[in-house]
């Protein structure tokens, strides 16, 4: 994309879909179970990470439902990520954010940038390379407490 056309290009000439929805909960294996049951989800359909035999911050449920639909179950465990996550209005529980996958994360970021939207919260150093996705949070107070995600997926 030219520098001509990124000044008139928007967010939305980037987004290619919903990637996931992150919903923060106090449980995250009771939570587990509620998905198996509602939706019917085999142990495929679920990634945990890190695995519950590990120490985290943070433990992340990422769900399969169907329909190319993921849902996020996010578990903060230490007094830092709580902190962060519920720093923002959504953050206390439920929907904590929209994350939607992107064609080209550095283009959608620049075309925010000159609109005064700036990478924060999570990701405040900008992008974040995972090896399977790239990832960039929108800093809430540029959004109106909206938290949103950007993912770029190797090989899309």
């Amino acid at each position: 994309m030219t520098k001509e056309n990124q000044a008139k290009a928007a967010l939305k000439d980037f987004i290619v879909g919903l990637r996931h929805v992150g919903h923060i909960v106090d449980d995250l294996k009771a939570s587990v179970d509620d998905f198996r049951r509602i939706y019917g989800l085999a142990e495929e359909d679920i990634t945990i990470l890190p695995p519950f035999d590990q120490e985290a911050p943070a433990r992340f449920g990422l769900l399969n439902v169907g329909g190319g639909v993921e849902f996020e179950l996010i578990e903060p465990i230490s007094d830092d990520m709580k902190a962060t996550l519920h720093s923002v209005a959504s953050g206390a529980g439920g929907i904590n954010h929209v994350a939607y996958v992107v064609s080209d994360i550095d283009a959608a970021l620049a075309v925010l940038a000159e609109q005064g939207i700036r990478p924060g919260h999570v990701t405040p150093d900008g992008v974040v390379d995972t090896g399977r996705t790239r990832i960039a949070y929108l800093n809430p107070v540029d959004t109106g407490d909206m938290l949103i995600e950007l993912v770029e997926v190797y090989g899309q």
